[in-house]
């Protein structure tokens, strides 16, 4: 597969997502679907919300022409047909909740019963968790117990992401980091167009981050952040949990390091809810991106920081895929490690941190 086809489904999306971002920002005000400051948000102005409607296109118009054309790829495409598809039928339906959230506003409990009937859609269609690598060799099968795993799965993924943007930018960069690196994962081992796939949505954030970059002229609102979730836990289905024929599936940390920054941040306060007794679900300034910006960072400066966290977990996401088990059980255990390490120094720092301003302040 030559890097040009790559090159072209990249800039393709790109282009289209960020001509239709102001077709978008027109939709949210037309519609009303604008973001109010509040004492919880961190902007200050009236921002339009509906910017995934830009991504979810940009991201569908590289395929737009497929049937139109006639080589190796048309005919590969072919055995994804029905994955394909079905995803795209989830992601219209994620799109639609996120778009109705936007406008009119729904409470967790609707949110999550909708998220969880298009989660067992996607698995009728096909998108299940089967099978785990044992560090021992061989495959664990799920049986029957597969299906609460992957409406687990494509309902947590798509939560994290959604919980994750909340400064400027930093849902799309991040996104970006974590398809490149679906997209590297998915060329190493055979799989085409799953990789194209990853790289159209690459390729429709990065359109989109200019004008969602700080300070933000849209934001992505619950139709792209719900949207993006469910790509990305989709892909990350048949990229990291499905033996394709040409590489068995890696290490269950493989998944669980690649989306490592949207998980831990959104298990880390949920826990931190529930250990004051308050609703895991009830909005707070928590999440890893309040911090930051409570620590005197600004809103580029915080999505830099985490757009580096996402690329360094991408990579060893990549790098773990491309050697064999037993050296992939190591790895893992040695990021861990690493991982709660850095965690450590972060918990004590930020301590020391806001020790010395509130002693500032007095």
């Amino acid at each position: 597969m030559s890097y040009k086809t790559y090159l072209a489904m990249l800039s393709v999306s790109a282009f289209g997502a960020f001509w239709l971002t102001p077709f978008a920002a027109w939709l949210a005000r037309r519609y009303g679907a604008m973001d109010l400051p509040d004492k919880r948000k961190v902007h200050s102005r009236p921002t339009p919300r509906m910017g995934g409607v830009a991504v979810y296109l940009g991201f569908l118009l590289p395929w737009a022409g497929l049937y139109l054309l006639h080589n190796p790829i048309t005919e590969e495409f072919k055995n994804y047909e029905k994955l394909f598809f079905t995803l795209i039928l989830g992601a219209t339906a994620m799109l639609s909740l996120g778009v109705y959230d936007d406008i009119k506003g729904a409470d967790a409990t609707k949110k999550f019963l909708a998220q969880s009937t298009i989660a067992i859609g996607l698995w009728i269609g096909g998108y299940r968790i089967e099978t785990f690598q044992n560090p021992l060799g061989g495959l664990i099968h799920l049986g029957w117990f597969g299906l609460p795993v992957t409406l687990i799965w494509i309902v947590g993924v798509t939560n994290a992401i959604n919980l994750l943007d909340g400064i400027d930018g930093l849902v799309s960069g991040v996104t970006v980091c974590m398809a490149i690196a679906l997209a590297v994962i998915n060329a190493l081992t055979g799989n085409v167009v799953v990789a194209l796939l990853t790289v159209s949505l690459a390729g429709a954030c990065l359109g989109f981050l200019p004008h969602n970059h700080s300070p933000a002229r849209i934001f992505l609102g619950d139709s792209g952040s719900l949207t993006i979730g469910v790509v990305l836990a989709c892909v990350g289905i048949i990229s990291l949990f499905r033996d394709n024929g040409q590489a068995a599936s890696p290490l269950v940390s493989v998944p669980l390091i690649l989306f490592g920054l949207p998980l831990f941040d959104t298990l880390r306060v949920m826990f931190k809810r529930w250990r004051r007794g308050a609703s895991v679900f009830h909005a707070d300034k928590s999440h890893v991106h309040h911090r930051l910006l409570s620590l005197g960072l600004n809103h580029g400066q915080a999505s830099w920081l985490l757009y580096g966290v996402a690329c360094v977990t991408g990579t060893f996401a990549v790098l773990l895929t491309a050697v064999g088990i037993g050296l992939q059980f190591q790895l893992s255990v040695l990021f861990a490690l690493l991982g709660a390490g850095v965690a450590t120094l972060w918990k004590l720092w930020s301590r020391a941190s806001s020790a010395k301003t509130e002693k500032h302040v007095d």
